[in-house]
């Protein structure tokens, strides 16, 4: 998709708003984190909370690198949206 670029003014910044993809980005986040709170308060009940933190390493390891990449997607496509002349979201 080619897009014309053009120079963001400040003030039109502070009015931006989100778009739908942006929005679902960000839900695409937030859930992914509450699916890591629900498999850790589940091994907290079955397994205890003494030993939740050295068996959920490899998931929170795991939750950081899907959020990152959820997060660097997402800017690909605000960016896109910044320069898009026919775009008034993010």
């Amino acid at each position: 998709m080619e897009t014309k670029k053009r120079r963001i003014d400040p003030e039109e910044m502070k009015n931006a708003t989100l778009s739908d993809g942006t929005k679902n980005y960000l839900v695409a986040f937030r859930m992914a984190e509450e699916a890591v709170e629900v498999v850790t308060n589940q091994m907290e009940t079955y397994w205890g909370a003494d030993n939740v933190e050295e068996m959920t390493m490899g998931l929170t390891d795991k939750l950081e690198e899907l959020r990152e990449e959820i997060i660097r997607v997402m800017m690909l496509q605000v960016r896109e949206n910044l320069w898009s002349a026919n775009r008034t979201a993010i």
